[in-house]
């Protein structure tokens, strides 16, 4: 009796170790990033003297940081609204043109654009809005990521933040072959967070720095793509466009 009921503890044991993985931990992705970091990141962009009054078009990849966004105490006072445009119809729809490449720097461009001239209708129609225009702040996201079977081509992705003063467009190419789906969302998804916390003059936590907050670890094999990129080499380029307003 006593031998079936140490087997039946054990049992139990064992599966609430199943049921509870650490935490930010995704079952098969050995090393995927904790959400924590990317949580106490909105909740500093949050705190600041102006949040930003955001509007979000995501498509393709970046998926990751709607949750995060939405997640954290302080999102009612800066998210506006967010949107994922994922199919073809749909991101035309919403660009009014259908574009020659859905992952293209113009793209991004233009769904920061649309996100920046949404926020500031919401903005203006809310009567109870007491954030001036100019913290309104537009994202476009962009992505091609990994598929199965893997595709043809990079793995990038374009991110664009519109503010009053211009545009900050980023671009992004991962290594291929290195990350999950997931894992490659995850980069993509922090890049973003980065990219808006850029454009607001948002630092990061002191304990963090930003090439370390996006470039998360392989966790595949070969880690290698066609071109010899691996994960250490990748960079996000930047630059900066005023705005002619």
């Amino acid at each position: 009796m006593r031998a079936r009921l140490l087997a039946l503890q054990l049992v139990q044991v064992a599966g609430a170790a199943v049921a509870c993985p650490p935490a930010g931990a995704v079952p098969g992705h050995a090393s995927f990033p904790p959400n924590a970091e990317a949580l106490a990141f909105v909740r500093q962009l949050y705190e600041l003297p102006q949040p930003p009054q955001l509007v979000g078009f995501i498509t393709g990849g970046g998926t990751q940081l709607v949750p995060w966004l939405l997640g954290s105490p302080g999102a009612s006072k800066s998210v506006l609204e967010l949107q994922q445009p994922y199919s073809r119809y749909s991101l035309t729809h919403l660009l009014g043109y259908e574009p020659t490449r859905f992952c293209d720097a113009q793209v991004a461009r233009d769904l920061a654009d649309a996100a920046f001239t949404r926020a500031r209708t919401l903005n203006k129609a809310d009567s109870e809005a007491v954030a001036p225009s100019t913290s309104c702040v537009g994202l476009g996201c962009t992505a091609a990521l990994r598929s199965e079977p893997i595709k043809r081509g990079k793995h990038r992705a374009f991110i664009a933040v519109r503010t009053s003063s211009g545009t900050h467009e980023f671009e992004l190419t991962l290594a291929k072959g290195a990350r999950s789906r997931a894992l490659e969302d995850a980069v993509v998804s922090r890049a973003a967070l980065l990219a808006i916390a850029h454009a607001c003059d948002a630092a990061l936590p002191d304990e963090l720095d930003s090439t370390g907050f996006w470039r998360v670890e392989g966790d595949e094999a070969d880690g290698l793509n066609g071109e010899g990129c691996k994960v250490s080499q990748e960079q996000m380029l930047y630059r900066f466009v005023p705005s002619n307003e």
